[in-house]
């Protein structure tokens, strides 16, 4: 039985999570340096993270060394999504990428039940056919804004996020929720820092970026880490498999939030259709 709790903990990041993808989308578009881009934004969410410290309890559980080497895996797979998030949000629209990032789910269950026993039924492999029924409708060809680019940030977007959630199940609750929260967005974005010096790309993007997105980075960061943090608040109620369905229900949302707001006209049709598959299989999958 899922507490009330726990599913208003799961609605509030989806909703978080339908705002900070539109906006996410809006200010990649015409980024010019998608990798600084991530860097500032781990930055800003770094600093922002700082005052979950001030809400919640400073408590450390059992650092074991198993715990802080799951605790860098976490890193490593956030390290991952930081560094092709916004290239994917950069070649994908809103309401195609939001339907990509619902292959998540399929990634954490998979995960969660291979990785941390958690429990599986035949309503949650339905569910998963319905969710990856959804992606194939929404990107089937048929010459709308979809490039094989996007595809492949996309993929490695979801892989990235998927097991770090799996990561965060595992050991988020053996430290100040306020730090670990500020540990999975300082390393990877010192990790996507690393590779951009690796690309040798200019300095000067960070300045370009940072005059570009100006006040609404701060709050794309707010939004981010709010999200996030609400999400770790569903884990520590919820089966993890259980839980990131349910704060992916924001699929019809930030599908229908691309299409009204951005105005992301092209096969409108295929998208909900899509969206609408997905959005049954995470209901199924809850």
């Amino acid at each position: 039985m899922i507490s009330s709790t726990g599913l208003l903990f799961a609605f509030l990041t989806a909703i978080l999570f339908t705002s900070y993808g539109l906006l996410a989308r809006v200010l990649s578009a015409k980024s010019e340096s998608p990798l600084a881009f991530s860097v500032l934004f781990n930055v800003w969410a770094t600093v922002l993270a700082a005052g979950i410290l001030l809400i919640e309890p400073w408590k450390f559980g059992d650092l074991s060394p198993l715990v802080l080497f799951i605790t860098f895996l976490a890193t490593l797979f956030f390290g991952l999504y930081a560094g092709c998030e916004y290239f994917m949000r950069k070649h994908l629209e809103a309401s195609r990428s939001t339907i990509f990032f619902q292959l998540t789910p399929v990634i954490t269950f998979i995960g969660s039940v291979a990785l941390l026993a958690e429990t599986v039924s035949y309503e949650k492999v339905i569910a998963l056919a319905l969710i990856i029924g959804g992606n194939i409708v929404a990107i089937y060809k048929h010459g709308g804004a979809i490039t094989r680019l996007g595809v492949i940030f996309a993929f490695g977007t979801i892989a990235g996020l998927g097991f770090a959630y799996i990561a965060d199940k595992a050991v988020f609750a053996e430290y100040p929720l306020g730090l670990y929260v500020m540990i999975t967005y300082f390393f990877p974005g010192l990790y996507v820092f690393f590779v951009l010096l690796l690309r040798k790309e200019p300095l000067r993007y960070f300045k370009i970026e940072w005059q570009r997105m100006s006040w609404r980075l701060p709050v794309l960061a707010v939004v981010g880490v709010a999200g996030y943090y609400f999400m770790l608040k569903t884990f520590s109620l919820m089966e993890v498999s259980v839980a990131v369905p349910i704060t992916y229900s924001s699929t019809v949302l930030t599908a229908l939030g691309g299409i009204v707001i951005l105005r992301e006209r092209g096969s409108v049709i295929q998208k909900l259709l899509g969206a609408s598959l997905v959005f049954a299989g995470v209901v199924l999958l809850a």
